[in-house]
């Protein structure tokens, strides 16, 4: 039988304790990132969250164990399903805990970008563009920029750039030519960071583009939808909760219209008022300001009529 170090013991108490103690786990690529940074992190998460690094192997081993359990929970089954048997735990991931929302630890995490140069070799996440304009070398540097195809000229003893340049796409790897051009340049193009890649939470795995979908953005969805069946309920003529307020308003338009053509008065509306407002352009906002009170009053009479058509609209209504 196999012994197991009290190191590898100790680590897996641990994973399974914070497994046990928070419902969400961020998995981060840290490419890049410096130590000096994550001490950092940890320190801005410290009561919020806990950062836990280590072999892929033995995360794997832990997380394979709890799902083999007798006591297995199925968020244990769903995380070993996702991250081993999909095999997604892979390359250089730090696993971010927490019970708070995903998104405000993702902000932290970016807080804490360091700027970068490009190094020789690395792999560039961003586009790099040389922008034009005199850079203050002295003119035995136009080598570099003839390596890399920049157009220069000489102005008062110095190198100029005449035109924007890019020297570096997403995903080219950094040759010395371009390292050592930006380097003279003293251009620092790369920002690293602890990137979340994927999350997990309450037993479902989700994308990095899934933190952009916030509140509002739900928010903004959910008005552009209850617009969208407005729109449809009134062209079409049946009566829904999202069309009601509109159409009830529409209604009191044709009363005020109604009341100034036949000088009648409802309860609603001063008559003498509506004819002093009409001269002074301010009908508009008098029949916005009266027209909840006729909505509130028109509300019972219309839920019981839209019942009535339930019936009638060959299952339509229960579209909307």
């Amino acid at each position: 039988m196999t012994s197991v170090s009290a190191e590898k013991e100790e680590y897996a108490a641990r994973m399974n304790q914070l497994l046990d103690t928070y419902s969400k786990v961020l998995f981060c690529n840290l490419d890049n990132v410096r130590s000096c940074q994550m001490h950092a992190v940890r320190a801005a998460l410290r009561g919020r969250a806990d950062v836990l690094v280590g072999k892929k192997t033995m995360q794997k081993k832990i997380i394979a164990l709890r799902a083999e359990a007798d006591g297995a929970t199925a968020s244990d089954k769903a995380l070993h399903k996702y991250l081993v048997q999909e095999n997604r735990l892979v390359k250089n991931l730090g696993l971010v805990f927490t019970n708070e929302d995903v998104s405000t630890i993702e902000a932290v995490l970016r807080e804490h970008r360091i700027q970068a140069p490009a190094r020789v070799g690395t792999i560039s996440p961003v586009d790099v563009t040389v922008p034009a304009g005199n850079t203050g070398l002295e003119p035995t540097m136009t080598s570099f920029f003839q390596v890399l195809n920049v157009q220069t000229k000489i102005a008062k003893g110095t190198v100029e750039i005449t035109a924007d340049k890019k020297v570096l796409s997403v995903g080219d790897k950094v040759d010395s030519s371009t390292a050592a051009l930006l380097a003279k340049l003293k251009i620092r193009p790369f920002w690293y960071a602890a990137e979340v890649e994927f999350y997990f939470e309450n037993g479902l795995l989700f994308t990095a583009e899934d933190l952009k979908v916030t509140n509002k953005a739900v928010d903004d969805m959910m008005a552009g939808a209850i617009g969208n069946v407005a729109a449809m309920s009134l062209a079409t003529g049946l009566l829904t909760a999202a069309s009601f307020p509109h159409a009830v308003m529409d209604g009191f338009k044709t009363l005020l219209g109604a009341s100034v053509e036949t000088d009648y008065v409802f309860d609603e509306y001063n008559g003498a008022k509506l004819r002093t407002d009409i001269k002074e352009g301010k009908v508009q906002a008098a029949a916005t300001a009266a027209a909840p009170a006729a909505a509130a009053a028109a509300a019972p009479a219309a839920q019981a009529a839209e019942e009535e058509d339930d019936d009638d609209d060959m299952g339509m209504g229960s579209l909307f």
